[in-house]
């Protein structure tokens, strides 16, 4: 009876997936429909509405599918498809390959995925809006360019979403996150001017307000690049916690790069936003004063990090602490490992105490010298052969007890680390770790934040104070690959040019 049973479940499945339609929309007939949203309206789940050439001046709604059966709206080939209105998707939806002079929204849905499409303009003071209560939501491979005033790129309210390899330019906010359990990751930065929106303008941003009280915790900045802010508040990621009544929390800055930056890069300087992990990153030709003096700070938040990182100034630096943090901040802050180098001296370059300049290499493992990048005016910031910044950076964390054959980890500070947040394999992977030995590796499964317990994949052996270092991150890309951690965003034999490549494929559309 079992095996019969069985047999038909196999076979109702097999018959829904063989019954998913494709509908072909042409705008100027001679398809199944002449316009995308009643196409949508008739899709059942499984299916796939195929929109071929034209301009849809029409506001879309694609009806939630099921788990397993995505109701899928695409862009037949390499075809324009401008659609003038709004995208709205509903659960288990993917929208693919459209340009549009509105904008994209999710509702409260969960599990839809927005790829590789164009958005020039925006509606509702955003191009892409994760609105409250969405989850697992997929915002992949698109380009979001073309001034809109005071609007954000990606305005992010849900949780467990992905913002992966996109290219943004033209923004108040590129990224404005009033979100949990995300992964920004690999995306390109762009061409962000204060006189588009007459305010200040960040690539990354968190701020709860009284319009937005949830708290931001638990989200990963990873691999991306900025350049060319412009303006003095033209700033790179910002995290402070106004409304968030002491809960927000815990960000992992990691693998970026920025060159020609106006402003500062991290600050927090405002409301508590604890637990701000920052480590491997570079940072290049940005405003060498900074803002009161110093390119990341760590004013209000406790057990920050700032770790294994690069600054570069093509010029002259007198007084300036390219870390900083200040009172009692200092004491749970861990710092240092770090290389700065500036072409026309590094004059009174200061260590982690803001303020206090001139004592640079006092904090641990610093020091000043040339990074020897692969080519800096073509901005390709891999390191050359005989690179003092190669192996010179330090471990994370270390372990808090031994253990023999486990896969229960205790560690001083588990905060580093991500577990993939649920969000869909093998799009995101949860962090791989060395422990002992830079050999010694092995996934999380895991993490326990409260507890410092990482749960691991395979069992391993360890002993008290044993380093804990980064072996691979989120797009399963190896950063460990010598005897210690490389300093900077990209680790010595990596590879290719420094800035993640914007999506392709996609053609113009002039406004």
């Amino acid at each position: 009876m079992k095996t019969i049973i069985k047999t038909v479940c196999f076979i109702l499945i097999f018959n829904l997936s063989a019954l998913a339609a494709n509908f072909a929309v042409k705008s100027s007939g001679g398809g199944d429909f002449t316009t995308i949203q009643s196409c949508a309206s008739a899709m059942s789940p499984g299916d796939t509405c195929t929109v071929y050439a034209g301009t849809y001046n029409e506001s879309v709604s694609v009806p939630a599918g099921t788990a397993g059966n995505y109701k899928t709206v695409t862009v037949n080939g390499s075809d324009v498809v401008t659609v003038t209105g709004s995208i709205t998707m509903g659960s288990h939806t993917k929208v693919n390959g459209f340009a549009s002079t509105g904008c994209f929204a999710t509702g409260a849905s969960t599990d839809a995925y927005i790829t590789h499409n164009q958005i020039l303009s925006g509606c509702n003071g955003t191009k892409i809006e994760v609105a409250a209560g969405a989850t697992y939501i997929y915002i992949q491979g698109n380009t979001l360019a073309g001034p809109c005033g005071a609007c954000d790129g990606i305005r992010v309210q849900g949780s467990h979403v992905l913002i992966d390899g996109n290219d943004i330019s033209r923004y108040r906010l590129g990224v404005n996150c009033y979100c949990s359990y995300t992964i920004t990751r690999n995306n390109t930065f762009h061409d962000q001017y204060e006189t588009d929106s007459g305010q200040h303008t960040d690539a990354w941003f968190s701020e709860p307000d009284s319009s937005h009280v949830q708290a931001a915790h638990y989200n990963v900045i990873e691999g991306n690049y900025h350049t060319n802010a412009v303006g003095p508040n033209a700033k790179g990621f910002l995290f402070q916690g106004d409304a968030c009544g002491g809960n927000c929390s815990n960000a992992i800055v990691r693998f970026n790069s920025a060159y020609l930056i106006d402003g500062t890069y991290t600050t927090n300087d405002l409301t508590t936003f604890n637990y701000v992990k920052e480590y491997n990153n570079t940072w290049v030709n940005t405003r060498v004063d900074g803002y009161n003096g110093y390119f990341t700070d760590y004013y209000v938040n406790t057990n920050a990090s700032d770790l294994n990182s690069i600054f570069y100034y093509p010029a002259a630096v007198n007084g300036l602490n390219p870390y900083a943090c200040d009172g009692s901040v200092c004491s749970s802050m861990n710092y240092g490992h770090a290389l700065a180098y500036c072409t026309g001296g590094c004059g009174n370059l200061g260590g982690h105490l803001y303020g206090s300049y001139g004592n640079w290499t006092s904090d641990p493992g610093n020091v000043i010298a040339d990074p020897l990048f692969v080519n800096y005016s073509t901005q390709n910031f891999h390191l050359q052969s005989g690179s003092p910044a190669i192996g010179a950076g330090t471990s994370l964390t270390t372990a808090n007890g031994s253990g023999s054959n486990r896969t229960s980890l205790v560690v001083n500070d588990a905060s580093y680390f991500q577990d993939g947040y649920g969000l869909a394999n093998p799009t995101v992977q949860a962090d791989c770790i060395s422990i002992t030995t830079v050999t010694n590796h092995v996934c999380i499964t895991a993490v326990n934040y409260s507890t410092n317990t990482l749960t691991l994949a395979s069992p391993i052996s360890w002993s008290n104070g044993d380093s804990v270092w980064l072996y691979s991150k989120s797009d399963s890309v190896q950063v460990l690959t010598g005897s210690a951690p490389d300093m900077g965003a990209y680790p010595y034999g990596s590879g290719g040019g420094s800035a993640p490549a914007p999506p392709s494929g996609l053609s113009a559309v002039v406004n």
